[in-house]
């Protein structure tokens, strides 16, 4: 799953660049991609541990933090 190059582009912006690589663009994207889905996977498990099918917002919350 990647996410939209130009929001990619926007952040790396946000934080200060003036400009930005392609493939810097590209790697960011894989960086938060892969963190995400560790975080959504945790965030599934802890619902399934709860006896929920649902993922909830307080899921993500505690999977973020951990």
């Amino acid at each position: 799953m990647a996410f939209a190059s130009a929001r990619i582009e926007k952040i790396i912006r946000d934080a200060g660049a003036r400009r930005v690589s392609a493939g810097a663009i590209d790697r960011l994207n894989e960086v938060v991609s892969d963190y995400g889905m560790g975080i959504a996977k945790y965030a599934v498990e802890i619902a399934r541990h709860s006896g929920r099918k649902t993922v909830k917002e307080s899921d993500v919350k505690l999977a973020a933090s951990k």
